[in-house]
């Protein structure tokens, strides 16, 4: 029996399919067909359907004299990715610049659980928290701390905070694995030295790809996703590959992306042949809209506490949103964050400065007011994403509590790879993201965006990014696919 075109389901989509339909999946372990220290290239057979949660998996080499290196814990793996490209014949479908920092922002919505229990151990995050507690019997929580699933350690005794024994470790094992005198380990599968392999969803480097899956049978030309890896940076004590410890590390340190790691598994997804030849007589010509983002950035001094106006683009484009991050590009690979942040202003005495921003489009302001309470910035990025950011007030913008912690903690028991929470993760997820409500083109004069830093930390520069999301076209039309601004 035939199947008829109304009866045929939209197997594009990331969702129940309501009919019964058997399903098979094959999986393609693939290589690079390109591969370099600055570049990879996959190409994708044009079978089934692509499944969007396709991975990509890789790792570097072990270090030599960083026993206690790891990824970012904010983003973990995907700092190695500077951009990420994907192409269909030789038109660009999606592509994201500075992709590291731009998932640093992105990585702020997901689940502190899900960090500890899932991307811990996939993808190399571990941004989660708890409550530290000073001995067993106290029930009162003086601070906000990590969790990773451990008891924090005490090396000198052998036990640790909370009562359980662990092993007496030597000063030797500090050559070969991660121990760190006082505070939480981290666990073996996320310490460089073991060369972890992660992996990277197809649906993180393309948004596209979240909610559709894409057709490659119907496709007559080739789909191929090229990578720029991070790159080394020159700097004595700057990486931004990877991060770790002061004490004991060799700054100079650079670690190659291993070759042999880098591999794509790809699932492609399967109906029976009837349905498949029924759905692309169905499906002749595809019409889709997405979204795909666009950076801006620029360099500003930290003396500089004059309004700033960015133009960002978006003339004659449909744009959704915009966020914005602050770091220093130059920042030391000596932490648990690497660059890959965004800073909040300063503290003056018990003062935290404050920022004063605006979005003006089509001659018109989108705030009738500057807005300049951290509150209230928090509360812009809730709305824009329709999702709480996993981060504490004090992480957001330093005002946990004063000058001294803020909330996270101060104490070496609480602290990360012996690394304090206070000074790595406090005013570190400073974003701040607008969502342009009037539902207008942008016309030609594009998007500017104002920021007044009245106090900035460090003797630096500081780069500001900002990523606009943009909706796009695509059409899929006898085997060719071609894309276009909405």
């Amino acid at each position: 029996m035939s199947v008829s075109n109304s009866q045929v389901p939209d197997l594009m989509k990331l969702s129940q399919i309501p009919t019964d339909l058997e399903q098979s999946v094959d999986t393609d372990v693939l290589d690079p067909v390109v591969f370099s220290q600055s570049f990879c290239r996959f190409t994708l057979q044009n079978k089934g359907f692509l499944h969007s949660f396709s991975s990509i998996s890789l790792c570097l080499d072990a270090p030599a004299n960083n026993p206690n290196a790891t990824y970012p814990t904010n983003i973990g793996i995907h700092s190695l990715i500077e951009r990420a490209t994907l192409k269909i014949g030789a038109k660009t479908i999606c592509e994201i610049e500075d992709f590291a920092n731009y998932m640093g922002y992105k990585s702020m919505f997901i689940d502190n659980s899900i960090n500890v229990e899932r991307e811990s151990v996939i993808s190399g995050r571990i941004t989660a928290h708890q409550i530290e507690l000073h001995t067993t019997s106290d029930t009162n929580g003086s601070a906000v701390t990590i969790d990773n699933s451990t008891n924090p350690v005490n090396r000198v005794t052998g036990a640790d905070i909370t009562g359980a024994i662990l092993p007496s470790y030597s000063a030797a094992d500090q050559a070969s694995a991660s121990f760190v005198e006082v505070g939480y380990q981290v666990k073996d599968n996320l310490i460089l030295v073991n060369k972890p392999e992660f992996r990277i969803s197809l649906a993180d480097l393309f948004p596209f790809l979240r909610f559709n899956q894409l057709p490659l049978f119907m496709m007559n030309e080739p789909v191929s996703i090229e990578i720029v890896w991070t790159p080394k940076d020159p700097g004595s004590n700057r990486n931004p590959r990877f991060c770790f410890q002061d004490t004991g590390s060799t700054k100079t340190e650079r670690l190659d992306i291993n070759q042999a790691s880098v591999k794509m598994i790809a699932d492609y997804i399967y109906y029976d042949g009837e349905t498949m030849t029924s759905y692309q007589n169905a499906n002749s010509e595809m019409n889709w809209n997405y979204v795909d983002y666009r950076l801006t950035k620029r360099t500003y001094s930290h003396s500089d506490d004059t309004k700033q106006i960015l133009n960002i683009g978006g003339a004659g484009r449909i744009v959704n949103k915009l966020f914005v991050g602050l770091g220093q590009d130059s920042a030391s690979a000596v932490g648990l964050l690497n660059r890959f942040n965004a800073e909040s202003t300063g503290i003056n005495s018990s003062n935290v400065g404050q920022l004063t921003t605006n979005v003006r489009y089509n001659d018109h302001f989108l705030y009738p007011i500057d807005r300049t309470l951290s509150s209230i910035q928090f509360h812009d990025i809730v709305q824009t994403e329709g999702n709480v950011p996993y981060i504490t007030r004090d992480e957001y913008n330093q005002e946990g509590g004063g000058a001294a912690g803020g909330g996270l903690s101060v104490e070496a028991r609480g602290a990360y790879n012996g690394l304090l929470l206070d000074t790595e993760w406090r005013g570190q997820y400073f974003y701040q993201a607008h969502r342009l409500n009037r539902n207008e083109r942008i016309n030609s004069r594009g998007i500017e965006l104002e920021t007044t830093y009245s106090d900035l930390d460090g003797g630096v520069d500081f780069t500001q990014r900002v990523w606009i999301e943009i909706v796009r076209s695509a059409t899929l039309k006898n085997g060719m696919f071609d894309c276009y601004y909405a």
